[in-house]
């Protein structure tokens, strides 16, 4: 019987589908939302003034996407063994998440991270930082939890604090929070639909 909705596991059966896994993963990462307004009124930040939706924000944040876009092509497509045993951890990572990736669960997945991360990360803590400290070393600090955060695996910590910095930057620079989210949100959509795609494609080809 062939399985087309996305990968299989090592005995060659569709895992399972719970969408109790999905609303549980979709509801924790939301909770950045309400964390960061929390904070954000503790802190006496303003995230207000950097939520502006405008065709300029938007074109920084389509823009922004490209060269996370691209590393991500090579990171996918590298050869060199590290990278190669790196990438087969996260496809494994992402194959046993619980449940499938479809169209509809990839976007609201990256739009609550992009939403979530950026306003707490970017809108509050780099802001509060940027009250007291050097602008490098309020893109930096924050980044560090970033990483810590989504330390899987070092390499992952390590690609991820990067990602997070690219963004800080972004925000410093366009001094809009809506750009980091885009940013964020697309790169997210690009890297899980390039790994549905992939972990859909090992499924059917071992029918």
């Amino acid at each position: 019987m062939r399985w087309t909705g996305g990968d299989e596991d090592d005995r060659g059966r569709a895992p399972s589908d719970a969408p109790i896994a999905f609303w549980t993963t979709f509801v924790l990462g939301s909770l950045a939302i309400p964390a960061a307004i929390a904070l954000a009124h503790l802190l006496k930040v303003d995230l207000s003034r950097h939520l502006e939706i405008t065709p300029r924000a938007a074109l920084y944040g389509a823009g922004a996407t490209l060269a996370p876009a691209l590393m991500l092509f090579w990171f996918m497509r590298s050869p060199w063994r590290p990278v190669a045993a790196f990438r087969e951890s996260q496809l494994e990572f992402l194959a046993n998440l619980g449940f499938r990736l479809t169209p509809l669960r990839i976007a609201m997945l990256s739009a609550a991270a992009g939403v979530g991360e950026e306003l707490l990360f970017r809108g509050v803590l780099q802001s509060a930082a940027d009250q007291h400290l050097p602008a490098l070393a309020a893109i930096l600090l924050p980044n560090v939890l970033f990483a810590a955060l989504h330390a899987r695996a070092l390499l992952y910590a390590l690609a991820a604090g990067a990602v997070g910095v690219y963004l800080g930057v972004l925000f410093w620079a366009s001094g809009s929070l809506i750009a980091a989210m885009i940013a964020h949100a697309l790169y997210d959509c690009i890297a899980f639909e390039w790994a549905r795609r992939i972990l859909k494609q090992r499924a059917t080809s071992t029918d």
